[in-house]
């Protein structure tokens, strides 16, 4: 191999020594660095035409960013026709890793496998991630960039992001969204010649103030002159000032005269200045491309040819390749670059590749080749590229494609184009997997074996993408090339199915509906039992939600088949709607089919199966008792496998368990935690629910406010969704309750109660149906109570509920050994949830007293004693009466901090519960009703708290009452 040699520049460069004209933009750049070391991070675009400057100044950043301290990522994105997926992300983030930043930080930890599709070092071939969703990736990135930042912050420089995938632009949409708060600086640069995608993202993200944009001017003739004082020194004459003007204020392109005058011996250097003789037989261009048209011209032949071959393969080059493409040894090449580089056409990139200075410059070496000269050489750098990396790992596939085009070989192209958008489908990059298999697709190629596979791959990218009218316009093109052979049925049956699929996902039961039955149409025609099975399972994803039974029927026949054809991912997925099915009516069985598919994901190392199985299986402890420790099982494997949108669920159902136990005040961070991952990954159910169960805490503090905003935010981000309503509803009865508001209880859980065929399996899966019956029973509606009875739900607060429920209308029937019971059985069911527990006896005990039956003075003073300690003090006053009404001796209340203002009034603790009521604006009755007195007692307190208030009259009291409440209400 041959030595590269260092010194190549020994000839005189005319590349300018500073950065000049930029002074302005230099200092904002630099305050944005400052900022963002002090965690004041942003996104921001550096544009203007090519050669404008932009790359230098993200240099002059990254130097100045260096000299600070913090950590400084590169990466750029290049020219080919077919955009690279995350490649200026995996080029900064795979160089940072090499040099040595290796983040330990533990919230890393879960994105490192969605990472490793940026960083090779970090993959692990026996595990693939769970979650490859783009923002998901864009997490992973958000973190390591925190992790790499550290104390001293970090500089991310995304280059010529114009030519940059789909993908890597919805991340920087993404940083632009979260970097405020973090020690990071992004500085994208981008061409503003064209409004392309990024430009148009870069104008969005400025126009709502998510990023800043600098756009670079021309130089004016006072920055020519400074910059012209930078790459010559003195002695500039008027003739080089006007070789210099026609560069128009680019400073790309002064320096590019420059350089193309020096190699011509137009513009000499005698040691002292500089002198230039127009009059050279080597008249300089007006143009670039005959600028660097000359140049070559000036390098000679074999260098020529060199540069022609790195220009077929890219703006960045592997060297060792052009000895093959050329046919010259590595020393010809090798001089061949060393010209190339001493003519400013090239520099070093790395200690294998080089590449051109500007991608300008590569533009004009292309445009130089004749046809059949470009062709040649590249039928050749195909050859080489093949031989030198087999398989075409990475982005040497992609490039691959782009040669074997430029060389006509259209069914390569194809061929290498189709395995491109293969690898990017299963990358989860659906924007450029579609685009590569769409050009795939455009070339239209004689074959028709790689024409269908490639169509089958494009309409796998376009359905989960969502695309539905290329979908259908895809697998349309792809029936009727098909036809109605009858050796094609199974690959038309496999269309139909897509198409179903995506349907589903859509909500299109009907067109859904249609093409399964055309699938088993076609299917009927042949004896395959694993394609019945994937229809089929697909039809009972489609049917769940409407026709659960005929769902749960498909999954069987399924699954049968499944175990047959040895298809675990179908017999996975095929129990999982078995169980989700036995869930809404039996959770033992639905607990057997989850455990079966968590078995069979165990046996056959099928992790996110596993993951999946695990959840379900604590779904059914969270029915049965609240149990969650299969949910952390869940979501410790959710983690390792770099799922965080499945972890977010999971936070929130763990949260939901936490909000009904006696302290409910720890499942508050937790559902702010599940609020921000789910706001993060647009999980609008997740979302909702965390709202709801979060306010679900607040309704037991009796906060109000934050009950209202959590419900007001939930009923945004869910709306129109039964179970938002349904969840909403249980909030709203959970404060009523708290406050001993018994009808608006009644109406939250009536106005919650949804149509099965809406939400299939929400009643029956919540608390709620087994609480209205006990409301509904204490009321004395046991007609009611009696309809809640017939289906109160699995959830086991319903149940035991529901078993209360029970108990009063059995004493109310006389039948009392039943009825007592039932309500040990209620307390069974409530064992480790004393708050329902003890409000499920109090209601009982209310019932009980009424009717003569049981023991309510032993259930409400223990009752009594709970709410004392927890600090429900209008439950424990209620608990209060009815003892009084009992004629049982009331234990001494207990007040330990009396009111600090009405306190020193001598105000006693009954007088202040109806104060409080007062500024409710209930009338007398309505409080007597309350508090389980009379009209004429309560009209007695009012005239006590008058004269010790000193106010005159009952409004004058409301009000005082509604400001102290106004005042004393939590932050």
């Amino acid at each position: 191999m041959v030595e590269l040699e260092a010194g190549w520049a020994a000839r005189q460069s005319v590349l300018a020594a500073d950065l000049v004209g930029r002074d302005r933009e230099r200092h904002q750049l630099h305050e944005a660095l400052g900022r963002a070391a002090a965690g004041e991070g942003r996104v921001l675009f550096v544009s203007g035409e090519a050669g404008i400057g932009k790359s230098r100044l993200a240099r002059d950043a990254a130097e100045q960013a260096a000299a600070r301290g913090m950590r400084v990522l590169q990466g750029r994105a290049v020219a080919t026709t077919t955009p690279v997926a995350y490649r200026p992300l995996a080029e900064a983030l795979t160089a940072s890793v090499r040099a040595g930043c290796d983040p330990g930080s533990d919230e890393l930890v879960p994105f490192r496998p969605v990472l490793a599709r940026l960083i090779p070092d970090w993959r692990d071939p026996g595990r693939a991630g769970a979650d490859d969703t783009v923002l998901v990736l864009a997490e992973g990135v958000l973190r390591y960039l925190r992790a790499a930042a550290d104390h001293a912050g970090c500089l991310l420089v995304l280059e010529d992001l114009h030519w940059a995938d789909p993908e890597t632009l919805a991340i920087v949409e993404f940083l632009a969204d979260h970097l405020p708060g973090e020690r990071v600086l992004c500085i994208a640069t981008l061409r503003d010649e064209t409004a392309g995608p990024a430009h148009v993202l870069a104008q969005t993200l400025c126009a709502r103030r998510a990023a800043v944009m600098l756009e670079l001017q021309r130089l004016d003739d006072e920055g020519v002159d400074l910059m012209l004082a930078s790459c010559l020194g003195g002695g500039r004459s008027p003739e080089i000032r006007e070789l210099a003007a026609r560069a128009e204020g680019v400073p790309f392109l002064v320096e590019e005269l420059l350089a193309v005058a020096v190699g011509a011996g137009a513009l000499v250097h005698d040691g002292a200045s500089w002198s230039y003789e127009a009059s050279t037989d080597h008249v300089l261009p007006l143009t670039f491309a005959d600028t660097v048209r000359r140049r070559l011209a000036a390098i000679g032949g074999p260098a020529r040819r060199v540069l022609g071959a790195a220009a077929i393969l890219g703006r960045r080059f592997d060297w060792k390749l052009l000895g093959p493409i050329t046919g010259l040894d590595d020393d010809a090449v090798v001089a061949a670059l060393r010209a190339a580089f001493q003519a400013q056409l090239v520099s070093r990139h790395d200690d294998r590749s080089f590449r051109f200075r500007h991608a300008l410059s590569r533009d004009a070496v292309l445009v130089d080749l004749l046809a059949p000269e470009r062709s040649s050489l590249a039928a050749r750098a195909l050859d080489a590229i093949e031989r030198a990396h087999p398989g075409l790992p990475g982005s040497w596939c992609e490039l691959a494609a782009d040669v074997a085009l430029a060389s006509g070989d259209r069914e390569r192209a194809a061929t290498l184009l189709l395995e491109g958008g293969r690898r990017a489908l299963d990358a989860g990059a659906l924007a450029t997997a579609g685009a590569t298999l769409s050009r795939a697709r455009a070339l239209g190629i004689s074959d028709q074996a790689t024409m269908l596979e490639v169509e089958d791959c494009l309409a796998a990218a376009l359905s989960l993408a969502g695309d539905h009218e290329r979908v259908v316009e895809v697998c349309e093109s792809l029936l009727r090339q098909l036809g109605d052979d009858p050796s094609h049925a199974p690959r038309r049956a496999q269309v139909r199915v897509r198409l179903a699929r995506a349907a589903s996902g859509a909500g299109r039961w009907e067109e859904c509906d249609d093409q399964l039955e055309r699938a088993r149409e076609e299917a009927a025609s042949v004896s395959d039992e694993a394609l019945v099975a994937r229809i089929d399972i697909v039809a009972a994803q489609a049917t769940i939600l409407r026709r659960p039974p005929e769902a749960a029927d498909l999954a069987r026949a399924a699954l049968d088949v499944a175990r047959r054809q040895g298809l675990p991912e179908v017999a996975c997925e095929a129990l999982e709607i078995i169980g989700r099915h036995e869930r809404a009516r039996d959770l033992a069985g639905a607990a057997a089919a989850f455990q079966a598919a968590y078995d069979l994901a165990t046996a056959r190392h099928l992790e996110v199966w596993r993951m999946r199985a695990l959840h379900e299986l604590g779904t059914v402890d969270l029915l049965r008792n609240g149990d969650v420790s299969r949910f952390e099982q869940a979501r410790d494997l959710s983690v390792q496998l770099g799922a965080p949108s499945t972890t977010a669920v999971l936070d929130v159902q763990i949260g939901s368990i936490l909000a009904v136990r006696d302290d409910p005040a720890p499942a508050i961070a937790v559902c702010q935690l599940a609020q921000a991952l789910a706001h993060r990954y647009r999980l609008a159910d997740a979302l909702a629910a965390a709202l709801a169960f979060e306010g679900v805490c607040h309704a037991r503090a009796g906060d109000r406010t934050q009950v209202h905003r959590c419900v007001t935010e939930a009923l945004e981000a869910g709306a129109g969704r039964a179970e938002v309503g349904y969840n909403v509803g249980f909030v709203r009865a959970q404060l009523a309750l708290v406050l001993e508001d018994r009808p608006a209880a009644l109406r939250a859980f009536l106005d919650a109660t949804v149509d099965g065929s809406a939400a299939v399996g929400v009643e029956v899966t919540g608390p709620n149906g087994g609480m209205l019956a006990l409301l509904l029973a204490a009321e004395g509606d046991d007609d009611g109570a009696r309809r809640w009875l017939e289906q109160p739900g699995v959830h086991f607060i319903a149940r035991g509920h529901a078993r209360y429920a029970a108990a009063v209308l059995a004493g109310r029937a006389g039948q009392v050994p039943e009825a007592l019971s039932l309500v040990d059985e209620g307390d069974a069911q409530l064992d480790g949830f004393g708050w329902y527990r003890h409000l499920g006896r109090r209601l009982v005990a209310e019932a009980a007293l009424a009717d003569g039956w049981g023991e309510p003075s032993c259930w409400l003073l223990d009752a009594l004693a709970f709410f004392d300690r927890t600090g429900d003090a209008r439950i424990a006053s209620a608990c209060r009466s009815l003892l009084r009404r009992a004629g049982t001796a009331v234990p001494r209340r207990r007040d330990p901090s009396p009111h600090p203002v009405l306190g020193p009034l001598g105000i006693t603790a009954r007088e202040a519960e109806v104060l409080g009521l007062l500024g409710e604006g209930l009338s007398n009755r309505d409080i007597g009703t309350r508090l389980y007195m009379s009209p004429r007692t309560v009209e007695r307190h009012v005239a006590n708290l008058c004269t010790k208030a000193g106010i005159g009259g009952r409004a004058e009291l409301i009000a005082f009452a509604a400001r102290l409440a106004s005042e004393t209400a939590p932050a």
